[in-house]
């Protein structure tokens, strides 16, 4: 007999601008909240504990980022279709988060975070006079772009940046500026880092919107999630 979970959900959230102060630990509460609430059958995270359902999450992302692209995998005791599932927890959408797909998937693929490889960003206002699509081509040209990183002890760190950024674009029509950045263990740039290093200087967006995950397909070509 078969005593695992029957149904494996994978739910895809916009993170809207009145939850760009929670932090990751605060949103995944937010989504627990929205499992235990939607009227499906949760499977307990562990045995005994049936107010926590077992779910998996996409990676951190900073506080003050929104997002179209927040994910939770949702396991369920019970077999559901897609869109039964988008239709329950669709109803629970508020001025924090807002679900745009619900899709089954099978119980053995890998999680989210252990197989995001890049993120795309898009990076809105705050472009310093004179920035173009020249000033992102000049810094695509650079073999390297070393930036001194600290972290949260204090310790400072020296990182290449340039092999980070797999892309980079300008839209100055729309004051904007796009960003693929790679993501894995030691391969952690935040977006605002690129954008000062581009600009050659102090450079603050007005928002920050992740867009996309991606996993490099067996070519490494970029594929979204």
């Amino acid at each position: 007999m078969n005593d695992g979970p029957q149904s494996r959900i994978r739910l895809k959230f916009a993170r809207l601008k009145e939850a760009s102060s929670l932090t990751h630990l605060e949103q995944i509460k937010a989504f627990r909240a929205v499992a235990m609430a939607c009227g499906l059958k949760c499977r307990p995270a562990k045995a005994g504990r049936t107010a926590v359902p077992k779910m998996s999450f996409g990676p951190a992302i900073s506080v003050g980022y929104e997002s179209t692209c927040e994910y939770a995998d949702l396991y369920l005791d019970e077999f559901v279709k897609a869109e039964t599932a988008k239709e329950k927890v669709a109803a629970l959408d508020n001025c924090r988060f807002k679900l745009l797909e619900a899709s089954r998937i099978p119980m053995f693929f890998p999680s989210i975070e252990a197989g995001v490889n890049a993120v795309e960003y898009l990076l809105e206002g705050g472009l310093p006079d004179g920035f173009s699509q020249g000033t992102v081509d000049r810094f695509l040209g650079l073999k390297s772009a070393v930036y001194e990183k600290v972290k949260p002890s204090g310790e400072k760190k020296s990182v290449d940046a340039r092999p980070l950024v797999l892309e980079a674009a300008c839209g100055p029509q729309l004051g904007a500026l796009k960003l693929v950045l790679a993501l894995g263990p030691g391969r952690n740039i935040k977006p605002e880092a690129v954008f000062g290093l581009i600009a050659g200087g102090p450079a603050v967006p007005e928002r920050i919107v992740r867009k996309e995950l991606f996993w490099f397909d067996s070519k490494g070509g970029l594929e979204v999630f």
